[in-house]
């Protein structure tokens, strides 16, 4: 981590879960680790998106220990829009930042996007170098891409990846209705149609150590 970094003056991090037991624990001490150096103040939000396994009862152990980790929950699973829409109505900071709770980035790259918003950019998206899933992944994401940048011109290079800043006056007011998967080409189409401008950073994609992508 830089000591050049300037931290932010408050950050809202939030990590939509679906059955991530396994994979909260590491990745929450991980943000306690990083966060410090990056925010003057921060809260975590875990929303959980109507688990099975004891993705709750893991969130409520930290949350009754650390009094800025907070749990949002689901009663049923409503879908990845929903938990992403949730995280961003619960968020309370200057700066939204989100990723999934599967523990498959690293924190510390934060550091860069965190950089480039003291340098004014409203919008840092991330892009794996790499999916760590494979060829066949991979080739989905590409012919997705391909169907959206036709449809709404929305021109990144990693519409779905779960890594991303953002400045809370930007996202806040926006109209978004997805539930599911699209939420991500609905987020981005609605902040180009606000001249709102992207900065897009390459990222480390890792496989899951725990569980299956849902």
């Amino acid at each position: 981590m830089s000591a050049t970094t300037t931290p932010l003056p408050s950050l809202s991090v939030f990590f939509p879960c679906y059955n991530e037991a396994d994979n909260l624990p590491s990745l929450l001490n991980q943000a306690l680790l990083v966060l410090p150096k990056l925010a003057k103040k921060f809260e975590i939000i875990v929303v959980d998106d109507g688990s099975s396994d004891e993705t709750v009862e893991v969130v409520e152990k930290f949350s009754t220990q650390i009094s800025n980790i907070k749990l949002v929950h689901h009663e049923t699973n409503l879908g990845y829009g929903s938990a992403l829409r949730t995280g961003l109505k619960t968020a309370k900071y200057d700066w939204i930042f989100f990723t999934d709770g599967d523990g498959q980035f690293d924190l510390h790259e934060l550091e860069a996007f965190v950089q480039q918003a003291n340098r004014g950019v409203q919008a840092i998206l991330g892009y794996r170098r790499q999916r760590a899933e494979g060829a066949k992944r991979a080739l989905m994401a590409k012919l997705y891409k391909l169907y959206i940048d036709l449809l709404f011109r929305v021109h990144v290079k990693d519409i779905d990846c779960a890594f991303k800043l953002f400045k809370a006056e930007a996202v806040r007011s926006l109209p978004l209705f997805s539930t599911g998967a699209f939420i991500s080409a609905e987020m981005l189409y609605r902040l180009k149609k606000k001249r709102v401008k992207f900065v897009q950073l390459p990222v480390n994609h890792y496989l899951r150590k725990h569980g299956s992508s849902t």
